[in-house]
C-alpha cells in the first residue's frame, strides 16, 4: 500500500535535518514520523533537486578573474 506524498515544506525540513544534524535516516524519520525508507527517498530528491539548482546560484571565475581568485586564495593558505 503506498502512503501519501510527503509535503514539500516537510520534506525540505527533514531533508535539513538529515544533513545538518548527521544523524541516521531512521533517527530523522522517528523525530519526523516518516520511515527510513521515506527519509531516503525524500533526501534523495530533495538534493536532486536543489544540486540541479547550483548553476543559477554557483559561478566560478574564469579568465583573469579565476587568477586572481586563486591568487587570493594562496595567500589565505599561505601558499
Amino acid at each position: 500500500m503506498r502512503s501519501l506524498p510527503v509535503p514539500v515544506a516537510l520534506a525540505v525540513c527533514t531533508f535539513l535535518r538529515y544533513v545538518a544534524s548527521g544523524d541516521l535516516q531512521l533517527t530523522v524519520g522517528d523525530s519526523t514520523g516518516l520511515s527510513q525508507a521515506t527519509v531516503s527517498r525524500v533526501c534523495a530528491q530533495v538534493s536532486d533537486i536543489l544540486a540541479s539548482r547550483v548553476p543559477d546560484f554557483v559561478k566560478f571565475p574564469a579568465g583573469a578573474d579565476a587568477v586572481r581568485a586563486k591568487q587570493e586564495l594562496g595567500a589565505i593558505a599561505g601558499s
